[in-house]
């Protein structure tokens, strides 16, 4: 089970406290929380104090697979250094994290099954990424995928394809490296496939893995760890309130996380990089509802706030702290922009208009701009608006796509917000 109260440790060096508790059996506490969910940093070392009494005969060991040698894996050793008797004075399990360090470890006892927990290792953040994509989308349909530098205005370039044209909300989640495209409709009708993409090289979409259904109109968030796929709806055209989870450096499908607060598709996200904000969209009438999940906590969805009016077809982005929605339709297409702070719940303030009054565009982030590609107005446009996300004002113009697009082609940005 994964707690909610995560530690973050940015230091040279840092220790964390290991005890063992009876919690259904014994498992491991890390700094009083039993079976902590662990966030590691490259150029950092770590130890894992194991001198306390309740850790006798109970050796702490790393492994790239869950629960270690007791789940047909092996022990992680690169890096690792150990030390004295668990249970007594000066023991300890240390590790030194680089950036080599795999993206998923778990701790573990190499005498019981099912003591551990999982450690995630973001890749080296120092420099948020800067590049912004837009996929998939109809007027017509096409599986064209464009590129642009967030910082730098101008017109987008071809990046590459997807493996297939994709439309009517397709959606993405932007990691530190590769852009995950999920969901969806592809010509054959509901789509459950999720595609990938390196930032660094132009090319085309790769097979990563699958939805646990198919969907479109879903709506997708993430961190650097983690990507969400979240609402939309089924084959049956059944709007849904599921989330569904999967881990980046993985290529297994799609799991379970929770549900939204409520049933909606077309909805907008924000994030930072431990709170995703699932806003506004359509539950058989525009809605203004925000609900957000901690990335770290399975479990479903919380009431955030709401939107200044209930607005379906938005877009949306952020930084690390603001998290922005534009555009959309609340009747009527509209212009409007709206702005929350991610780590305070609350309803949304105006931030000012984008160019064009537009509904379905796509919103990528830096961690100082944000853009918004593509959209309606009622016909597809190619627009690329972009605002400072730590001001408020009116949008300005940053160039064009290279093709008109509506209808759900997805947009996402390695810099994701700039999440650190």
């Amino acid at each position: 089970m994964l707690t909610e109260d995560y530690k973050v440790a940015r230091l040279t060096e840092f220790t964390y406290t290991v005890t063992v508790v009876s919690s259904g059996g014994n498992k491991y506490a890390i700094n009083g929380n039993t079976q902590q969910y662990v966030i590691l940093f490259p150029g950092s070392t770590y130890k894992f104090d194991q001198a306390d009494s309740s850790n006798n005969g109970h050796p702490l060991r790393f492994s790239e697979t869950s629960n270690g040698t007791h789940n047909s894996g092996s022990e992680y050793t690169t890096g690792v250094t150990t030390a004295g008797t668990p249970g007594n004075s000066g023991a300890y399990t240390q590790i030194e994290v680089t950036s080599s360090t795999p993206f998923v470890l778990y701790y573990y006892c190499t005498n019981h099954s099912g003591m551990g927990g999982e450690i995630n290792i973001p890749p080296n953040m120092a420099t948020p990424g800067d590049r912004a994509l837009n996929a998939g989308g109809e007027s017509p349909a096409t599986s064209n995928i464009d590129y642009l530098t967030i910082s730098t205005t101008g017109n987008a370039t071809k990046f590459g394809d997807l493996i297939i044209a994709s439309f009517d909300g397709i959606n993405c989640v932007g990691g530190k490296t590769r852009g995950f495209f999920g969901g969806g409709a592809q010509p054959s009708g509901w789509s459950d496939r999720v595609m990938v993409v390196d930032f660094a090289s132009k090319g085309n979409c790769s097979d990563f893995n699958n939805l646990t259904e198919a969907r479109r109109d879903v709506t997708a968030t993430g961190n650097s760890i983690k990507g969400i796929f979240a609402g939309g709806s089924n084959p049956s055209n059944a709007v849904t309130n599921t989330i569904q989870q999967f881990i980046q450096s993985s290529l297994g499908n799609c799991i379970d996380f929770g549900d939204l607060t409520i049933s909606v598709k077309r909805c907008a996200p924000s994030q930072s990089s431990t709170r995703g904000l699932i806003g506004g969209g359509d539950t058989g009438s525009a809605t203004n509802v925000i609900g957000y999940i901690t990335f770290t906590t399975q479990g479903n969805a919380t009431d955030f706030g709401d939107l200044t009016t209930a607005t379906n077809y938005l877009g949306g982005n952020s930084n690390s702290t603001r998290g922005l929605f534009g555009g959309g339709n609340t009747g009527s297409v509209t212009n409007t922009i709206t702005y929350v702070t991610i780590a305070s719940t609350g309803n949304s303030t105006d931030f000012g208009d984008l160019t064009q009054a537009r509904q379905g565009s796509n919103g990528a982030s830096n961690a100082t701009r944000c853009v918004f590609m593509s959209g309606q107005t009622p016909t597809a446009v190619n627009t690329i608006d972009y605002v400072t996300i730590g001001s408020t004002g009116d949008a300005s113009d940053f160039g064009d796509l290279s093709y008109s697009t509506t209808s759900g082609g997805g947009g996402n940005s390695n810099g994701h917000g700039g999440l650190q």
